[in-house]
């Protein structure tokens, strides 16, 4: 079922810690990650959780790499050089920083509020989190989500008070888009979730931020616009920008 066997382990880490019993099922497969449902022990009150695998390191895309790696100092010179470089260390040390990174941007986005997937385990190239969907069926992607246009609205909505919610809490997701937004419009109460964190970036310090930002909203509302709901996405990003600069979000 894996891509490779030395995920094994961290699987039956999993299960000897009464946070699973199995592995079920894949839902959803990228170029840097597959994800799985799980059925969940027992012990934690739950049904199913998600676990995101990370493919091997000679199977990965860092898409866009550099601009999302600025800012991400390391104190060991020899980690630098062997980063800079694309040795099979400084590789690695790249793979380590993706899932460590995803894992914390998300603890730290869940602790303020964003409708985020609950992080719960991280264990070598996986993580534990929320299972968002309903009785083992995954929540759809917004892209292939058939909204009417007021549930869009809706949706639309609460997307941006997530995208200042984010920024307010200093990240920025870097590559939002309708293939990692999670809808459920059947659930007015909690009707998303955004997914995918590796890339996202701290405002503060990387200079490629506030072009990430613009792209984001740029992204998220130009699908938005097809369902009939028609907004200024450079002025958005250039409001939402000028409040988080005054500390404002």
């Amino acid at each position: 079922m894996f891509n490779s066997e030395a995920v094994q382990p961290h699987v039956d880490f999993l299960v000897g810690v009464r946070l699973i019993t199995e592995v079920l099922y894949p839902v959803k497969s990228g170029k840097e990650a597959t994800v799985y449902v799980c059925r969940a022990h027992p012990d934690t009150g739950r049904d199913y959780f998600a676990l995101k695998v990370y493919k091997e390191l000679t199977k990965r895309s860092f898409r866009r790499d550099a601009a999302y790696q600025e800012s991400r100092l390391y104190r060991n010179n020899r980690v630098t050089r062997a980063f800079e470089q694309k040795t099979e260390f400084g590789q690695s040390v790249q793979f380590g920083l993706w899932v460590g990174t995803e894992f914390e941007n998300m603890k730290n986005l869940y602790e303020a509020g964003v409708y985020v997937p609950e992080p719960i385990k991280q264990v070598g190239p996986t993580i534990l989190m929320e299972f968002y969907g309903r009785e083992g069926a995954a929540a759809t992607l917004l892209q292939n989500a058939r909204l009417t246009e007021a549930q869009a609205r809706d949706i639309w909505a609460l997307l941006k008070a997530n995208i200042e919610m984010m920024l307010g809490a200093n990240l920025v997701h870097g590559d939002l888009s309708p293939y990692n937004i999670l809808v459920d419009a059947d659930n007015s109460e909690d009707p998303l979730r955004i997914i995918d964190f590796p890339q996202a970036v701290d405002p503060r310090f990387n200079p490629s931020a506030r072009a990430l930002l613009d792209r984001d909203v740029r992204n998220t509302l130009g699908h938005f616009s097809k369902l009939g709901i028609h907004e200024n996405a450079s002025w958005l990003a250039r409001d939402l920008w000028a409040r988080w600069q005054r500390a404002e979000l």
